[in-house]
């Protein structure tokens, strides 16, 4: 009877087992991140070695679906996914959740070469259906014709990234669309990127077309194309929400262009050097729908042409400039601010000045409470202990500073600047920290943090502390220490306060790990030992017993439980049917059998 019950929980621990998540390594378990792929379920991880990965087919790396997470080791620096000019890096290809992530990795050299797959996304590719998430990794020198870098369709999620120096075939034929990141007919959010250097004929930045995505702390810059050097935006409302589109060229649209139904909404947004060789230096609108922009700067654009900053021709529905700057743009031709050709624009709360050759150039409404002037007013800029007269604008651009208004004068700052005041040691209490002037910081021999700082500002930053690995030990910040899942034990801590880590012996294989886990796995443990130092694992197989059949048991332990061992490459298909009330393992239930369980009779010892 104990011998079937521990057959039977054996089996049902097995089973279990199975329907677990399961970690696994590239290269020590497959060679290829595709060929663990291949064998990964949902809620798998499969984490990756540094080096550069290639494959075979149309893609390096196919999700297939899977809910999975795809993670390099350690980080995007050393773990490399390269097309090598012959295929796609990455693709989710239909039905990928949330829970399908890919994190840590460049992706490169990608290119779209089977003329029945479409030419799109050579860096990252994710289908209509899919919801995949992307984080910190970094997609460079792909080309195809759409979206060289990444096509985004479906719902997904972009953070942390670096899309650069992707591009079309050939920047100057419109067939091309969006170097860097193209947003088809999708509402996927994009956080904290960084899209620079790439080139196209339509959106050498990114493409929104028919979207509604969004796009968050972004910075577009650096890009090229003929059509919207940063973004080209057709038809529906994207978001551009404190993002800075900069330093882009186009020969229309040198930061956007808007075209058609295009509906779209900036949000504290900064677009500034941008330059057209024809018109637009920062935004060109052709287009029938209403665009939006509130608490933006557009600043320091130009183009060899009409409108430094903004072209509005055509348009039906009304562009609306909210709370704007429009500073110091201009243009070879007229509008050296704005270029109204029968467009429809309001400005509210806006100013508009110091724009070369002119401000406004055609029909514009008035919302009130704009400012329209030749010359951008000027006043006092505090930046302790420095103070400038300068334009609001350009005080803004340095850090801590604050501008007092047109007309003030640097004798005003004083009266104004208050700041965190760090306290020295014998003024030191709760919170260590006084709000105050830097005159009164400094008669207390205390360091203050800048103007408009906070108590904050005097917490000490995060110091690197012990990261327990099971290889071993390294000094990180938390973060850093958690991304190579590694045990961080705090700031300023020591690698000695790190347990010691050792081989864990298995009957299956080797763990490198600490001793309480190899405890909790049923290990051997040996400390400060490598897993070379196991012993050899004995071989097991499936043993045929009375009462059933146990899958991984060794020779030695099948013959103690009365059963036979198939061996190594045996199945537990291949035993006859269990023999229940068997108790000697003859395979005949008799009055042998009867014998012995008298003999048990009584109670248990």
């Amino acid at each position: 009877m104990r011998l079937l019950i521990a057959s039977l929980i054996g089996t049902s621990l097995l089973l279990a087992g199975t329907a677990s998540a399961a970690t696994i390594h590239v290269p020590a378990d497959y060679l290829t991140i595709q060929d663990a792929i291949d064998v990964a379920i949902n809620g798998d991880e499969i984490v990756v070695a540094p080096g550069t990965w290639t494959g075979t087919g149309n893609n390096v790396v196919d999700f297939l679906g899977k809910s999975i997470t795809v993670r390099s080791s350690n980080g995007p620096g050393v773990t490399v996914i390269d097309g090598q000019g012959v295929r796609r890096g990455v693709a989710f290809t239909g039905g990928e959740t949330s829970d399908s992530v890919i994190k840590g990795f460049t992706i490169r050299n990608g290119r779209i070469t089977d003329p029945n797959i479409n030419d799109e996304g050579a860096g990252i590719w994710c289908a209509t259906d899919t919801a995949a998430t992307i984080i910190g990794c970094t997609i460079i020198d792909n080309v195809a014709w759409g979206g060289g870098g990444v096509m985004l369709r479906g719902t997904n999620t972009m953070t942390d990234c670096t899309i650069m120096n992707n591009n079309t075939p050939d920047n100057t034929s419109a067939n091309g669309y969006a170097g860097g990141m193209y947003c088809l007919s999708n509402t996927s959010i994009v956080t904290n990127c960084e899209i620079i250097g790439n080139g196209s004929y339509w959106g050498g930045g990114a493409v929104f077309m028919y979207s509604d995505s969004q796009f968050i702390n972004c910075t577009i810059s650096g890009n090229s194309s003929v059509q919207g050097g940063g973004v080209y935006i057709r038809n529906q409302s994207p978001t551009l929400n404190q993002c800075n589109i900069y330093g882009n060229t186009a020969q229309s649209g040198g930061g956007a262009y808007l075209f058609l139904n295009a509906t779209p909404i900036f949000v504290d947004t900064v677009i500034s050097d941008n330059f057209a060789t024809g018109f637009a230096g920062a935004v060109a609108a052709y287009q029938l729908g209403q665009a939006i922009f509130e608490n933006c700067i557009v600043s320091y654009n130009h183009s060899a042409g009409n409108a430094g900053a903004f072209w509005i021709f055509g348009s039906t529905s009304n562009m609306v400039i909210t709370n704007c700057r429009i500073t110091s743009n201009s243009a070879g031709g007229i509008g050296g601010g704005l270029y109204s050709d029968m467009g429809l624009v309001t400005l509210t709360e806006t100013l508009v000045c110091d724009n070369t050759p002119d401000q406004i150039f055609g029909p514009w409404s008035n919302g009130g409470e704009n400012e329209v002037s030749e010359i951008c007013m000027t006043g006092a800029c505090c930046a302790w202990p420095d103070c400038s007269i300068i334009t609001q604008v350009d005080c803004e651009d340095i850090a801590g500073s604050t501008w007092l208004g047109g007309g003030s004068s640097c004798d005003d700052c004083l009266s104004i600047i208050n700041g965190a005041c760090c306290l020295n040691e014998e003024f030191r209490g709760a919170p260590n920290c006084a709000i105050t002037d830097p005159i009164n910081c400094e008669d207390v021999d205390g360091d203050w943090q800048g103007s408009g700082t906070d108590c904050t500002a005097c917490i000490p930053p995060p110091q690197p502390g012990a990261c327990c690995l099971a290889t071993g030990c390294i000094l990180l910040w938390q973060d850093e220490c958690l991304f190579i899942g590694g045990t961080w034990l705090g700031n300023d801590t020591s690698c000695d306060d790190c347990p010691d880590t050792g081989a864990c012996c298995l009957c299956d294989g080797c763990l490198q790990t600490w001793e309480q886990e190899c405890l909790d796995a049923g290990g051997d443990w040996l400390a400060n030992t490598q897993c070379a130092d196991c012993p050899a694992t004995a071989d097991v197989g499936p043993c045929c017993m009375a009462s059933g059949c146990i899958m991984n048991a060794t020779e030695q332990e099948c013959v103690d439980n009365l059963g036979e061992w198939l061996g190594t490459n045996g199945d537990c298909v291949d035993c006859p049917q269990p023999c229940f009330g068997d108790l000697n393992g003859d395979w005949v239930v008799n009055i042998d059998d009867l014998l012995i369980l008298l003999d048990s009779y009584g109670p248990c010892p």
